[in-house]
Formats: structure tokens, C-alpha cells, sequence
């Protein structure tokens, strides 16, 4: 990534405003909001998909690297029970292809899903569902999705001006045991 590296707001508004429908069934409002971006748009967006993801997935198993059981694991908690979200192609097989190969496995969304929808609108809204479902799951219970997201992209934004060479450091600063938190005396 490049040093000065931000989000760019004609990709970021869109990204946002695709998840918020897909969080409330909106498709046909997500459809005419995705048929309006340009492709440009469209891919950043949906790359922006993929960098959530991700990012979620590893903060979902304590920071590490997801094993490909644990990803498994994964999509089968999200599509468990009553999936209201099948019709928009959100299942097991799915959502682990999307975390394994294009969050994580660095593929393109065309080439893993480009023949599993036949409808176009599908396929352009199934990243943003993917996404949602992946989140809606797994971000910190004390944090609402939105701020999970604004800190997703800060760290994004922050991560891009580090030196690569300080990886092994915040990898054992992961790892370290971290100090109990004083109990509140506040009242």
C-alpha cells in the first residue's frame, strides 16, 4: 500500500450504503445504488468487502491467521438454522470460498463466483451479503457494527504507513499476555 494510502470516499460511501441495505433486505434500493457506480467503484467496493472480511475473520480468532477448520467452522455458524439470507446466495459453500479464497486467498471475486450466479444482480450484490452476515457474526459484542467498521478502516489506513519489517514485533505483541484490567471504582 502506498504511504498516504486512504479509503477513497466515491468508493467508502457506496461500500457503506451497500452493507446498510443488505443489514435490512433491501435489494432492489441495493441493486439500483450498485447499477448507479461506475465499474471502478463497484470493484473497490466489493474490494473493500473483501479487506472487512478479512479483517474480521482474523480478529474473530484471537488476531491469528484462520486455520481452513476454523474458516469452515465459520460458514457453517453463519448459514446455521434459519438462513434468511440463501436467496442471496449466502451459503456455507459460499462464504467460506469468499473468506478462503478472495478475503484471504487474494483471488478476484470474477474468477471464484464467476459462474456460480447466473442473475447479474447477484453477483454484484453477494459480496456486500458475504460481508454483512461475516460482520453481523463476528464483531465484538461491546462495539456496534459501524464503529467495528470505522476501526477496521483506521487500522487499515494506520497499517499502510508501517514498515513491513515491524511485522514480527506486533506479531509477539499479539501474542503477549496482556495485563488484567483494574476493576472500575468509578460508581
Amino acid at each position: 500500500m502506498h504511504p498516504s494510502w486512504r479509503i477513497p470516499e466515491e468508493t467508502e460511501k457506496p461500500f457503506r450504503k451497500a452493507l446498510d441495505h443488505a443489514s435490512r433486505h433491501e435489494v432492489s434500493e441495493m441493486h439500483s445504488m450498485l447499477e448507479q457506480l461506475t465499474q471502478e467503484q463497484l470493484e473497490g467496493a466489493a474490494g473493500l468487502c473483501g479487506l472487512v472480511s478479512a479483517y474480521t475473520v482474523i480478529n474473530a480468532v484471537s488476531r491469528r491467521w484462520p486455520t481452513d477448520a476454523g474458516l469452515r467452522h465459520m460458514a457453517k455458524l453463519i448459514t446455521e438454522g434459519e438462513n434468511r439470507y440463501e436467496q442471496y446466495g449466502v451459503t456455507e459453500r459460499n462464504i467460506y470460498l469468499w473468506v478462503s479464497q478472495c478475503a484471504l486467498g487474494f483471488k478476484s471475486y470474477t474468477e471464484i463466483f464467476g459462474d456460480v450466479f447466473d442473475d447479474g444482480y447477484e453477483f454484484m450484490a453477494a459480496p456486500f451479503f458475504f460481508t454483512f452476515n461475516l460482520l453481523a457474526w463476528f464483531h465484538p459484542k461491546d462495539t456496534s457494527v459501524g464503529d467495528f467498521l470505522n476501526l477496521i478502516e483506521t487500522a487499515y489506513e494506520t497499517t499502510s504507513l508501517l514498515d513491513l519489517n515491524l511485522l514480527p514485533a506486533l506479531m509477539v505483541r499479539a501474542r503477549m499476555p496482556q495485563p488484567e484490567q483494574a476493576p472500575d471504582t468509578t460508581g
